[in-house]
């Protein structure tokens, strides 16, 4: 990602249909690509991908980067999440007023610690103090 806050050096990139996934030692973030709809067969993948990359045992915060419009289907969400043990907290970046609003539904699906902020500087503070509280 251009201009990143995250100190840490990305173990792997990946650009794929549904938008590009940027793995660090334990924080994900992803950007959804816009109009996709997300669901649970091809939100898998990146998963399977993050869990090759980061490994299923150390904590692990994920950042949505919602810089485009999509969809998702919040009625498998949970089997999504179920996918990734070591998933501890799920943080969403947007400056757009209405997308932030729509996230806060989301913690009626998510049973992790979810952080709403305006830019990645935030969240990435955050997703460092999830990981903290999780070693």
């Amino acid at each position: 990602m251009k201009n990143s806050p995250v100190k840490q050096i990305p173990v792997s990139e990946h650009d794929l249909d549904i938008g590009k996934f940027t793995f660090y030692p334990n924080i994900i973030v992803c950007e959804f690509k816009e109009g996709v709809h997300v669901n649970f067969e091809n939100a898998a993948y990146p998963i399977q991908l993050a869990q090759i990359a980061l490994g299923s045992e150390k904590p692990v915060v994920y950042i949505s980067h919602r810089t485009n419009s999509y969809s998702w289907d919040p009625v498998r969400y949970r089997e999504v999440i179920d996918l990734f043990p070591n998933f501890k907290a799920f943080g969403i970046v947007s400056q757009n007023r209405r997308r932030r609003m729509l996230a806060k539904l989301e913690r009626l699906f998510i049973k992790k610690p979810i952080g709403i902020f305006d830019n990645m500087d935030e969240a990435i503070e955050w997703a460092e103090e999830m990981i903290e509280k999780s070693i």
